[in-house]
Formats: C-alpha cells, structure tokens, sequence
C-alpha cells in the first residue's frame, strides 16, 4: 500500500472518528491516543511528519493476511512509535495497537 496510502487513510479515520483501539493488558502505556495522552491532532502531526525511511508494513502476529502500518517519525530527539491496522482495508475502521515513544 506505501507510506503515502497509509498516512492519508489513517488521517481521514482519526479525522472522522472511524477508529479504534486494540484491547491487551499491557497496551495502555504503549497506547496513549486510547488514554488521552495524545490527542488526536498530535498524532495527525506525528503522522504527517513520517517520511519513506519512518515507515513500514508487516503482517500482524495473529493474522498474517492483515497488514500492520508501523510510522516511527522522530520529533524533538523523540522517536514515537504509531501502529495501526485495517481489517478491510483502507476507508474501514482503523484499529491502533499503540501510539508512544
């Protein structure tokens, strides 16, 4: 899908409210767009800041055939860590494992 592909669909899901969050024990640290610890249009700025070498997509662990869009943008000597699938594709609800650096 690229970097470009991912960053526009997850923007419009974050945009529009169609998103989620995994749920796990250990995700709310790891996960602080769930908690509050980010808002919404920091992560749209995170997102945006994510050139080719911040990105890349892998198969999730528990699902192989669904892709997991992984953005690693550096601001401020910090790098963040953004992961976010969708089950049906890009324009279906996004679905963030985590949001921290």
């Amino acid at each position: 899908m690229g970097l470009r592909a991912a960053r526009a669909a997850t923007i419009e899901a974050l945009r529009t409210g169609n998103f989620d969050h995994e749920v796990g024990e250990t995700r709310a640290e790891k996960n602080l767009l769930a908690i509050g610890g980010v808002s919404l249009d920091e992560v749209i700025d995170l997102l945006r800041r994510s050139r080719g070498d911040d990105y890349r997509e892998s198969p999730h662990h528990w699902d192989r055939t669904v892709s997991v869009h992984v953005f690693t943008p550096q601001v401020d000597g910090h790098r963040w860590y953004i992961k976010v699938y969708f089950i049906d594709g890009f324009g279906e609800t996004a679905t963030f494992i985590s949001a921290h650096r």
